[in-house]
């Protein structure tokens, strides 16, 4: 073979392999032997030709081109697969992860669900309208959407802190009117308590001569019908109707006696008086028994009949007030000076903030104090060195950019916290939930969930120095080991290795924020 033949088919080779290389580089599969639709955008949100395009998870083609509009909206042209067909209801989503390259996800409808009593996967395609395999006019076009990005997330966390901010400062110049409106209502009702004890005493001073006349009323009226009935025993019928008012008066003397007994002021001064009542009121049925028993009149006896059960009735009130009353009072009364005030109240006039019954200063701080004390936020950045050897963790396989993790701790500052969070955002992303309790002398212990996988950490620190170690995995126990540096009370430093009693180990280092 000549020398120019030899140059030909060498370059015909380079030819084919350069290609081959820009065949397999720009997806010329998808791009040329698929088909193309058109997603009609907002915005673009960072996605570029040659992205990636899934639907259900599955690789469908690429991004092929991206128009901007003159209304400064997008029109995203897609390389789709020919083998696969894209529901018209579909859902068209721009992700931007942390961490990578955005991609486009194609979510299809949910399928209907399968009738009962038949088995097999649900016939989605004739279920389904297709979307056509062209590119439709943009008023035809499916709207695409953009998910939440990590700065808008901030930007409308940030606009709730001022609108935080707002409130309280607002409170904090109201704080003094409504402390001055709460000292003048407490000094009233301060006033109003002092006017109405006194109020009290008096109504109680004027009562007691009131009932130790009315106890030596009856005393007398007592020895004076004793006397009547003895002198007087043809006069029956008279005595008869005074007794039966006197009864009525003595039953409804009890009823008021008894409403006015469950005051621990008076109740002393009630128990002779009531034990006189009963008394007389025995004496009096005894009388009237014997009176009944002497006349024969069914009309006398009637009416002794009623005032036997008025009697009766006014001596089993008297006999339930003593109950209750019990004889002896140790509540002390009027006369020995008004009940002091409960303790715990609200502070008095011109009391300073903060003390008993103050109102304390420093909103702010303290409602950001507290927040401090119920969580904390992790953010960690790492970066893992070059890989070594190929091997079968399924977390350290390929060789990749920065990693990103989200952590969010509960309870930081208490002897027990809650860890929740997430590892490698935006890659092969994997779930923390744990519980750590701190045993002392800078000793850490936790236990849960850890890389998706159960598993236990343990750390301790001494001034800015720390140690850390993770092990995870079951069924491949994998150990990890770190060595931290606080550089501030936000940040640290850590480096480490993933993996540690593997060949296929890795280096990995970077920073970490909590806040």
């Amino acid at each position: 073979m000549s020398k120019q033949a030899q140059v030909g088919a060498f370059a015909l080779v380079a030819l084919g392999l350069l290609f081959g290389v820009f065949f397999t580089i720009t997806d010329f599969a998808s791009r040329h032997s698929g088909y193309r639709i058109g997603v009609h955008f907002n915005t673009a949100a960072g996605l570029h030709s040659g992205a990636l395009v899934y639907f259900s998870g599955v690789t469908a083609g690429s991004v092929d081109s991206i128009d901007l509009l003159p209304d400064h909206t997008v029109d995203v042209i897609l390389a789709i697969n020919r083998e696969i067909d894209i529901p018209r209801d579909s859902k068209f989503l721009i992700q931007a992860p942390l961490t990578g390259d955005p991609n486009l996800v194609i979510v299809p409808p949910t399928p209907k669900p399968r009738p009962p009593g038949i088995v097999g996967p649900t016939p989605a395609p004739n279920a389904a309208p297709l979307l056509a395999r062209e590119v439709l006019p943009i008023d035809q076009q499916p709207q695409g959407s953009s998910t939440a990005t990590i700065s808008d997330l901030l930007e409308q966390g940030q606009g709730e802190v001022k609108r935080l901010d707002v409130m309280l400062a607002d409170l904090q110049k109201r704080e003094p009117a409504l402390l001055n409106t709460l000292q003048s209502t407490l000094a009233n009702a301060n006033s109003l308590t002092v006017n109405a004890n006194e109020q009290v005493r008096s109504l109680f001073g004027a009562l007691q001569p009131a009932i130790a006349r009315a106890s030596t009323n009856i005393v007398d009226l007592t020895d004076t019908l004793n006397s009547t009935v003895a002198s007087n025993s043809g006069k029956v019928d008279a005595l008869l109707t005074n007794l039966n008012s006197t009864a009525v008066g003595l039953n409804q003397s009890v009823s008021a006696l008894k409403s006015i007994a469950t005051n621990p002021n008076v109740k002393q001064n009630l128990v002779q008086t009531t034990q006189s009542i009963a008394d007389a009121t025995h004496t009096i049925a005894d009388l009237t028994r014997d009176l009944r028993q002497i006349t024969g009149n069914p009309q006398t006896q009637a009416q002794l009949r009623d005032t036997v059960a008025q009697l009766d009735a006014a001596t089993q009130k008297a006999n339930s007030l003593l109950a209750a009353l019990g004889g002896t009072s140790h509540v002390a009364g009027v006369d020995t000076g008004a009940t002091p005030a409960p303790s715990g109240g609200a502070g008095p006039p011109n009391s300073p903030p903060g003390a008993p019954g103050g109102v304390p200063q420093n909103l702010k701080s303290k409602i950001s104090g507290i927040a401090r004390n119920l969580y904390a936020i992790q953010v960690r950045v790492g970066e893992l060195s070059p890989q070594r050897t190929i091997g079968s963790n399924p977390l350290l396989t390929s060789d990749r950019g920065p990693q990103a993790d989200f952590n969010i701790l509960f309870l930081p500052k208490g002897n027990t916290s809650l860890l929740v969070g997430a590892n490698d955002i935006g890659s092969k992303t994997t779930w923390n939930f744990a519980e750590i309790a701190n045993v002392g002398s800078g000793f850490r212990l936790g236990g849960g969930v850890l890389y998706s996988q159960l598993g236990g950490l343990a750390q301790y620190w001494r001034d800015r120095i720390g140690v850390e170690g993770r092990l995870y995995n079951l069924r491949r126990p994998t150990l990890d080991a770190y060595l931290n540096a606080r550089v501030t009370p936000l940040s640290q430093l850590f480096i480490g290795e993933r993996d540690l009693t593997r060949a296929e180990r890795r280096t990995v280092f970077g920073l970490q924020l909590q806040f």
